[in-house]
C-alpha cells in the first residue's frame, strides 16, 4: 500500500513540477516585458503637433528637446536621423529602416517565449489530466470491493487542478502577449511616423536651397 501512495506522489510532483516551472518562467517573462513595454510610450496629440510646428521651423535640436520625457526610443530615432543627414535619400532611407528593423526586433525580444508557454502549459496540463484518470482507473483496479468516491477523488481531483492551472497560465500569456504587442506596435507607428516626417522636411529644405 505505501508503495502505491509513493507512486502515487511521484506522478503528482511529476506533473506539477513542469507546470510550476512554466508559471515561473511566465511570470519572470512578463516582468520584464512589462519594464520594457512601460518604456515605449506614445506621443500624445500634442506632442504630436509641437513636432510638426518645430519641424516647419527647422528646428531639429528643438524636436529632440520636445520629446525627451517620451523615452529612449525617440532620442535614438532623432540621433539616428541626424546620422544620416548627409546621405542621399536612398541611403538616408536604408538607413533608416535598418535601424528600424534592429529597434523592433529589440523591442520583441522574449515575445516569442510567451507565446511558447501559452502553447505548452495546456498539453502540460493535458498531461496531467491524463495522468489522473489514470490514477482513478488504478485505484479501481485496485479494489475488491464496490467502487466508493473516494477511490476516484483524488485522480480526478489531479486530472481537474492541472488542467485548470495549464489554462491559466496559458490565458495569462496570451492576453499580456497581445498587451505588449499592442504597445510596441503604436510605439514604432510613433517611431516610423516620426522618421518620416523629418526625411520629408529634410527633403524639403534641401529643395528649398537647391
Amino acid at each position: 500500500m505505501s508503495n502505491v501512495i509513493l507512486n502515487q506522489d511521484i506522478w503528482s510532483i511529476a506533473t506539477a513540477i513542469p507546470l510550476l516551472l512554466c508559471s515561473l518562467i511566465a511570470i519572470a517573462l512578463i516582468l520584464d516585458r512589462s519594464l520594457a513595454a512601460l518604456r515605449c510610450k506614445v506621443l500624445t496629440h500634442k506632442q504630436q503637433q509641437d513636432i510638426s510646428t518645430l519641424l516647419n521651423q527647422g528646428s531639429w535640436n528643438e524636436v529632440s528637446n520636445a520629446i525627451a520625457s517620451s523615452g529612449a526610443g525617440y532620442q535614438a530615432a532623432m540621433s539616428e536621423f541626424a546620422n544620416t543627414t548627409s546621405l542621399d535619400k536612398e541611403l538616408r532611407e536604408e538607413a533608416l529602416g535598418l535601424w528600424l528593423a534592429r529597434y523592433t526586433k529589440t523591442l520583441r525580444r522574449r515575445l516569442s517565449a510567451l507565446t511558447t508557454i501559452a502553447t505548452l502549459a495546456p498539453m502540460l496540463g493535458l498531461l496531467g489530466t491524463i495522468v489522473g484518470l489514470m490514477r482513478s482507473f488504478h485505484n479501481i483496479g485496485l479494489s475488491n470491493g464496490p467502487v466508493e468516491p473516494a477511490l476516484v477523488a483524488d485522480g480526478l481531483w489531479q486530472a481537474l487542478s492541472t488542467t485548470a492551472a495549464g489554462m491559466i497560465i496559458a490565458v495569462l500569456c496570451v492576453m499580456c502577449h497581445a498587451l505588449f504587442q499592442s504597445r510596441i506596435r503604436y510605439h514604432l507607428s510613433d517611431v516610423t511616423d516620426l522618421l518620416n516626417r523629418c526625411c520629408l522636411t529634410h527633403l524639403v529644405a534641401e529643395a528649398k536651397h537647391d
